[in-house]
């Protein structure tokens, strides 16, 4: 089975099928066991235990190993992820203390695709690492250029061209998104172009639109970005999936 809820400042897979091979990105990413203990190896640390979460650009690798599990992706320039990278420290951290009462809310998801379930979900989760998903405040130029690739419908995704929107020279906002954001500019817009292209897939679009009206070059270049990004194939990690925007 796969379940995906996509939120502002997150997207969370449900699964039993995720075998993902050595990766890594520019996101937090949060597993945790439904039905049993994990093993997440990170650089090469085997990692056991019901909730890791695996700090942005860390490599790791995973398997469910048939086992229900949930996994949540933490957008890099929110403040959930702020917090929570600041929090982990290093490359990883485990959160096991007192967390089965959060397990059984998770398990709960797989019998529901109810946007207010997820978002109760999401906020005990947040309660339960410690941080806060309130917006920070962020310098107006960085503020403009998140809302304007929230609502991206452009091809041009080079810094040169977002620069020029903002009126600041490409390193000036390469610098600027960097210290805000805590992540490259250039990190951040492919992970921005890997949003649109799943959103699309999981909208019923064909692989090759989805890569083409994402910005990619072509489809073979979004693949190997997935692999590379993902661990897994595009195709495998929507395949008989049940999607659920819980953001208007």
């Amino acid at each position: 089975m796969l379940k995906v809820f996509w939120d502002k400042d997150n997207i969370a897979f449900i699964s039993d099928r995720i075998n993902a091979a050595p990766h890594s990105h520019c996101v937090i990413q949060a597993f945790i066991g439904l039905t049993s203990q994990l093993c997440v190896t990170v650089g090469n640390e085997r990692v056991v235990g019901k909730c890791i979460v695996v700090n942005k650009n860390a490599p790791h690798e995973f398997s469910c190993d048939g086992a229900l599990c949930l996994s949540v992706l933490i957008q890099p320039s929110s403040q959930f992820a702020k917090e929570l990278s600041a929090k982990i420290g290093g490359d990883y951290a485990v959160f096991d203390d007192e967390i089965e009462p959060l397990r059984r809310a998770a398990a709960a998801l797989t019998e529901t695709v109810d946007k207010f379930r997820y978002l109760s979900f999401i906020a005990e989760f947040a309660a339960f690492l410690g941080v806060r998903r309130s917006v920070s405040e962020t310098d107006a130029r960085i503020a403009e250029l998140l809302t304007i690739l929230r609502h991206c419908d452009c091809y041009d995704h080079t810094i040169k061209s977002f620069a020029k929107k903002l009126s600041l020279s490409p390193d000036r906002l390469s610098h600027l998104f960097r210290e805000q954001a805590g992540v490259p500019l250039k990190s951040y817009i492919l992970y921005h172009m890997l949003e649109k292209a799943f959103y699309a897939l999981l909208d019923g679009k064909s692989v090759t639109d989805a890569a083409m009206s994402a910005g990619f070059d072509s489809p073979s270049h979004f693949a190997a970005t997935v692999k590379k990004q993902m661990g897994m194939t595009a195709t495998a990690l929507i395949k008989d999936s049940e999607f659920l925007k819980v953001f208007s």
